[in-house]
């Protein structure tokens, strides 16, 4: 990942993701993938990711971190 003010890695946007899924809610899988495309496209354009990143990919690293986000859920 490239983001030019310091080192931003996988495990600090799942961390975000998974916060602001419990923030927002978020109950399936579904709402899940919406908040990953949102929060990727987010930071894509203020420069987290490079134009040639495979940002796919990553949607699809955070999304198979699901069962994390949703037990964190039920714990609240």
């Amino acid at each position: 990942m490239t983001y030019e003010g310091g080192e931003y890695s996988d495990n600090d946007i799942f961390a975000e993701v998974k916060e602001a899924a419990i923030r927002e809610g978020v109950s399936t899988e579904v709402q899940y993938r919406d908040l990953i495309d949102e929060i990727v496209e987010e930071k894509r354009i203020y420069g987290f990711f490079s134009d040639d990143e495979d940002l796919s990919q990553i949607k699809e690293v955070l999304a198979s971190r699901w069962p994390e986000v949703a037990n964190g859920a039920e714990k609240r």
